[in-house]
Formats: C-alpha cells, sequence, structure tokens
C-alpha cells in the first residue's frame, strides 16, 4: 500500500493518534466502554500449495493483506492533519482529517463514563465539524462535536476524572478568560480567569495539586508587576554551603544569614569564615532565575569582616559585573573584587548589570576586616514576578499551582 505509507512518512508530527493511544487507554479508564468496531473480511478460499514459493513484483514499498473492511490505498492530504487509529493488523485508517495539526488530547471521563476524547490544537475543523481549536471525539460512534466559545489555539489538556473535568491551556480568549479555562459541561472560568501569556503544559501531582507551565508571568485577572527589583528569590530554599568554617561554635553554618536583615550580630545570625583565610558562601537552587540586585550586609563581629568579593554565577561559572552606589553617593562598578564597607550598620545593594540565568551562585571572599570574612545577611531580587512564584489558591475542593517558565 504505497501511497498510504508514504504520506504517514511525510507527515510525521501531523497524524497523532493512533488505536494504542485511542482505545487501550481509554478501554484501561473505562473497561466497559466500548470502542471503534472493524469488521474482518473473509479471506478467499485460494489454495496456492500448488505454486510453490510466491513473490510479488511492483512499484510499492510496503505490503499488508486485506484483512477488514475500509483498508485502501488512499492518499492524505500533506497540507491537513488527521485523526488516525489502526486496524487489528497495524494498518493506519483516518478517522477525520482536520484542517491543522492536533496538538494534544485526552480521554474526558465523568461519573465513571467515557464522554470521549478531547482533541486540541491549532484547527478550525475536524472531520468536516466546524470547530476552533478544541472538540470532542466520541469513539463509540466517530461523531465529532465541537466545544465553542474559544478563539485561538490550545496547546496543552489535562482530563481531571476525579473532578469530571476537561483543564484547557493554549494561546486563546474565551469565557471571560485568556489561556486557561476549564470544561466540564460547558466552560468554567477558574479563581484567577487564567493568564497573562499562553499556557504550553498541564499536569497534577501526587497531592493533587494542578501545575501549569508555559510563558507567563502573571494570571489573567490581575497586573504583572512591572517594579524593578521587588520578587524576592527564596535563598532559604537553596542547599547552601560554605568553605572553610571559622568552628566557632554558632558562626559556622551557613544558613545563619538567610531570612536575617543584618539588624543584629551574634551566635546563630553571622557567618564567619576560618581566621585570615579566603573562602566561599554558595547556594544552589532546584529551579533557574535571572537575579537583578543582591543585597548583603556585612558582619562587624569582634571587628571582622568582609572586605572585597565577588559573584559568581553557575553552572555558566561566569563572574557577574555590577553596580552600587558609594557612601559618597556616586554610582560605581565592579566585578571580581567588589566592596563592602567596615562596621556598616545597614545594607549594601549591587545591581546586576546583565541579566544572566542561573540556578546556583557562589559569593567568593578575597579580602577582609580584621581576624577574617562574613556576612550577617543576604537577600537575592529579580524584577517583576518571579517565574517559579507559587501561586496557591482554593475555591471549593479544586487546588491550582501555577509555574510559569
Amino acid at each position: 500500500m504505497r501511497k498510504l505509507s508514504s504520506s504517514l512518512a511525510s507527515r510525521v508530527g501531523k497524524l497523532v493518534i493512533y488505536s494504542c493511544l485511542i482505545l487501550t487507554a481509554l478501554l484501561c479508564i473505562v473497561p466497559e466502554a466500548a470502542a471503534i468496531n472493524f469488521s474482518p473480511i473473509a479471506s478467499p478460499n485460494l489454495d496456492l500449495g500448488e505454486l510453490g514459493r510466491v513473490a510479488f513484483a511492483g512499484d510499492f514499498d510496503s505490503i499488508s493483506l486485506y484483512e477488514f473492511a475500509g483498508q485502501n490505498e488512499n492518499t492524505l492530504d500533506p497540507n491537513a492533519g488527521a485523526l488516525l487509529t489502526r486496524f487489528p493488523n497495524g494498518v493506519f485508517t483516518d478517522i477525520a482529517q482536520t484542517d491543522g495539526n492536533i496538538l494534544t488530547m485526552c480521554p474526558f471521563v465523568a461519573n465513571g463514563t467515557l464522554q470521549g476524547v478531547v482533541l486540541g490544537g491549532n484547527f478550525t475543523s475536524v472531520g468536516g465539524v466546524a470547530a476552533n481549536g478544541i472538540a470532542l471525539f466520541n469513539p463509540n460512534t466517530s461523531v465529532i462535536t465541537a466545544l465553542p466559545g474559544l478563539t485561538g489555539q490550545v496547546y496543552s489538556l489535562y482530563c481531571d476524572a476525579d473532578a469530571g473535568r476537561v483543564i484547557v491551556g493554549g494561546s486563546f480568549t474565551g469565557g471571560g478568560a485568556s489561556n486557561a479555562i476549564v470544561w466540564a459541561t460547558g466552560w468554567t472560568n477558574m479563581p484567577f480567569a487564567g493568564f497573562n501569556g499562553p499556557v504550553s503544559s498541564i499536569v497534577k501531582t501526587s497531592n493533587g495539586n494542578i501545575v501549569f507551565g508555559g510563558k507567563f508571568d502573571g494570571l489573567g485577572n490581575a497586573t504583572t508587576p512591572k517594579e524593578k527589583d521587588v520578587q524576592v528569590i527564596p535563598i532559604s530554599s537553596a542547599n547552601i554551603t560554605s568553605n572553610p568554617a571559622s568552628g566557632i561554635p554558632g558562626f559556622s553554618d551557613p544558613r545563619n544569614i538567610i531570612c536575617k536583615t543584618g539588624a543584629t550580630d551574634g551566635s546563630g545570625n553571622t557567618w564567619l569564615l576560618a581566621n585570615n583565610t579566603p573562602g566561599f558562601w554558595q547556594a544552589n537552587f532546584g529551579f533557574g532565575f535571572q537575579p537583578s540586585k543582591l543585597r548583603l550586609y556585612n558582619t562587624k563581629q569582634d571587628g571582622r569582616g568582609t572586605k572585597t568579593w565577588r559573584y559568581t554565577a553557575l553552572p555558566i561559572d561566569g563572574i557577574m559585573n555590577f553596580t552600587y552606589t558609594t557612601p559618597t553617593g556616586e554610582t560605581a562598578y565592579c566585578d571580581a573584587q567588589c566592596p563592602l564597607p567596615q562596621n556598616n550598620v545597614t545594607y549594601q545593594d549591587f545591581h546586576f548589570v546583565n541579566s544572566v540565568g542561573m540556578n546556583s551562585f557562589r559569593i567568593d571572599i578575597s579580602a577582609w576586616y580584621g581576624s577574617g570574612g562574613g556576612l550577617s545577611g543576604i537577600e537575592l531580587f529579580e524584577n517583576g514576578m518571579s517565574n517559579r512564584t507559587q501561586i496557591r489558591l482554593k475555591a471549593n475542593i479544586h487546588r491550582y499551582l501555577l509555574l510559569c517558565d
């Protein structure tokens, strides 16, 4: 069946549904549900035994037995997408063609009953039925039902069988929401009315949270913060290390300076290096970020303090450039040897010259006051809303966890 197999080979990525994804997955979820039925064709009563070995020659690159009604070698439109299934003998057949790509799908189950397979993509019709970006396919009847109300494209679906709903993400508007909305028997807004950018993935965590991923930095019903340096990066969630430690009880733990404002030096509030020795303080995160401002509180414990230091972004291993304001009010620049004033009673802010992505950083102390270096507080900021901002909202029994990328 040369034409069909050639068409399949040329259209990887557009033909997105196979029987193993439609039938097997759905029957596992709803065992009593019926599936697409195939009518077998009786084998012809031919006895080729007296011919010996039989060979076929011709202009083809694959061959299959005609075993089921509907098998054919019709050419699929190379400029369109298609909803496919497979006969039991492995041969593909199309259920419905689309005028765009099917990008995502999931089985919609409500009250323990399969409602159909939800299709999402950038199409405007499926099987001749007008459907803007989303449609419902019934595998029992092969009927396509449009889910009207959205304008745009659907990139991600999550069929929540526990709640009997479909959570839809993409680049669209509709139903009073943008880029994320819920379907049950109709469109329902989430408490936050979507996002201010496209949603590309939706998953459910083991604790019941729904996780959204995409290119957004705010909610659909909220104004994204535009102020600089207002979002705190949670250093407390990082793995903190340092070396060499001072060995002085109460002053060796590098976590002493997290969530501290430097107002109080002392045991449990200050981190000190070993005497007269350069060293480092490092934070390793489980996520990426782009800091815009670093705030350091120098220690004055027993006359000690950090004199010069540098900030290295990891894993790129790059020394960062900063601007800061001197005690005389002038703007200055530093990189490999940034200064901290001695016996300061407040913090010193350092603004990153370049916006650089990282998931870890290290502060190397190269010179010190008194017997050794140390710090009494550290804070890290970035512009606007953090790309890892987690907003937990609860409406009835539905919980959502919002993540940006």
